[in-house]
């Protein structure tokens, strides 16, 4: 006697036909491969083959994978960079995606691998950026650009609601201008102009001021957040133990690893918060030549000129102002005035710019002596790369939405994040799109053709129980032979992609 199958069953079934489809050994192939050639979106084609190419293997990711799991490492981060163009919101979620349909995998190896302590996620963002450098740099549209190549620092507020996080503790927010709940995020940017990669990132803290209230808890909140012991030696230990280091000193750590890494790039942008003498120091030191330039501060840091002696920024433009130095230039809509100073012992050349008569002055410091302000304006102009990131990455990828308790599931979250937009700026680049927005909306939308199959094996399932029913032949016998069948698969699969 035939009966009708439950969703629960459908599920179970389907799970039963897509892994029956075959041992997978790459996911993005898998799913590029579901898509007909008639109905294969440009996007979708570019971005699967964008995660395929990465370079990281198994070993990177902490060895081939755990004994009770039916997925390698290198498929969970496969996976975990897809979940967001799948609409999976969270791990929760993902057994009821199509993901898991296809291959298989419960939330719990997601949680599990995001809190591994031996990944080198600092190695990986680096490498894979650095790949996608290297595509760039044999561009055509790259070579004729006037702009030079650089590399942006600077850090954001990533906003937490969890008191019992790993070392989480209050930070002041320049946005909100007021102490907040979270972490400091400072990240390297590389940008010609057109297209940016994040390069580097570390996760940081501030101590605070007041006695007995490290960073802004009492000792009780302290005291009750989330710890674990960890092998100093892990690579996660390491990003711990730079929780409280100075940005400053952390982003020369950053640069020395860029130019290991062999990243190319002709300025480091900053701005007035990472612009001191020792930062001009290590830029003048560095064996690799490029030149620095940052926003100053208008503070009583004493300049030395030949023509106006030893005085402090505003000094210097008054000065200025009275010897007649201060131009107007209708390209910025900005008065500006430049002069050359020693900064400790280093010769660095200072340009003033204000717009309106209401606005402060404010100072761009560079270690090019050469630059002249237009040129300076325009390469500093490319500082706001950087902001895009922020501002997308919040928006589309959800930078500061990781709530998990351990800091090693925050690195990664970070990581995976980093990475996921470094793929969608390379199509961007390659794609010709406007805006990082547009193309996250093309690849979302492209993924819903595999709900398809979910709702043709309803149809199917119906269909057979009416054929059982007329010839008197078992439904569940009728299911599974068009499981184990490939050609009915094919077929079934076809029917699917026309519809």
């Amino acid at each position: 006697m035939s009966r009708k199958f439950s969703n629960l069953e459908v599920s179970k079934l389907l799970n039963t036909k897509l892994k029956a489809m075959g041992k997978f050994t790459k996911i993005p192939s898998e799913i590029r491969n579901f898509f007909s050639e008639k109905r294969r979106a440009s996007v979708m084609e570019a971005f699967t083959k964008a995660v395929e190419s990465m370079s990281v293997d198994n070993k990177s990711l902490g060895g081939v994978k755990r004994d009770n799991c039916q997925l390698t490492n290198l498929q969970i981060f496969q996976l975990l960079i897809l979940l967001p163009f799948f609409a999976v919101k969270g791990f929760s979620h993902y057994p009821e995606s199509v993901l898991s349909r296809m291959f298989g995998g419960k939330k719990d190896v997601f949680y599990s691998f995001m809190a591994k302590d031996n990944i080198d996620w600092r190695n990986i963002v680096c490498r894979t950026a650095v790949r996608l450098i290297q595509k760039i740099v044999i561009r055509s549209d790259y070579r004729k650009s006037h702009l030079p190549t650089v590399l942006i620092a600077d850090d954001s507020d990533l906003p937490k609601t969890g008191i019992r996080m790993e070392s989480i503790g209050k930070i002041f927010s320049h946005v909100h201008q007021k102490c907040i709940l979270g972490y400091k995020a400072l990240m390297l940017c590389w940008s010609d102009g057109k297209t940016q990669f994040m390069i580097d990132a570390s996760l940081h803290g501030e101590k605070g001021k007041i006695e007995g209230k490290e960073q802004g808890l009492t000792a009780s909140q302290r005291s009750r957040r989330y710890q674990r012991e960890r092998d100093e030696n892990s690579h996660i230990a390491m990003r711990k133990g730079e929780y409280f280091m100075g940005k400053g000193a952390k982003l020369m750590e950053m640069v020395k690893r860029a130019i290991k890494s062999k990243v190319p790039f002709d300025y480091l942008l900053v701005d007035s918060w990472f612009t001191n003498t020792g930062l001009i120091d290590f830029v003048c030191h560095c064996k690799k030549k490029f030149h620095l330039l940052g926003m100053a501060k208008m503070s009583n840091t004493k300049y030395k000129t030949t023509e106006y002696g030893e005085a402090n920024a505003k000094q210097l433009v008054e000065k200025l102002t009275r010897k007649k130095k201060v131009r107007y230039s209708r390209r910025y809509r900005c008065h500006y005035a430049c002069v050359d100073a020693m900064l400790g012992d280093r010769n660095v050349r200072l340009f003033f710019c204000r717009r309106g008569r209401r606005e402060g002055w404010k100072i761009l410091l560079t270690t090019n002596l050469d630059l002249d302000f237009m040129r300076a304006y325009e390469i500093y102009s490319m500082r706001w790369s950087i902001e895009v990131f922020f501002s997308d990455a919040k928006r589309l990828l959800d930078l500061s939405g990781c709530s998990a308790r351990d800091f090693s599931s925050q690195i990664a979250h970070v990581s995976l994040v980093m990475i996921r937009y470094n793929l969608l700026s390379s199509i961007k680049r390659s794609l010709d799109y406007e805006t990082i927005g547009g193309l996250f909306g093309d690849v979302y939308a492209g993924v819903h053709e595999l709900t398809v199959v979910e709702k043709i094996w309803v149809i199917i399932l119906e269909v057979v129980a009416i054929v059982a029913e007329l010839t008197g032949a078992d439904e569940d016998d009728l299911v599974l032979q068009i499981i184990e069948n490939d050609k009915r698969l094919a077929a079934l699969k076809a029917y699917a992609q026309t519809a």
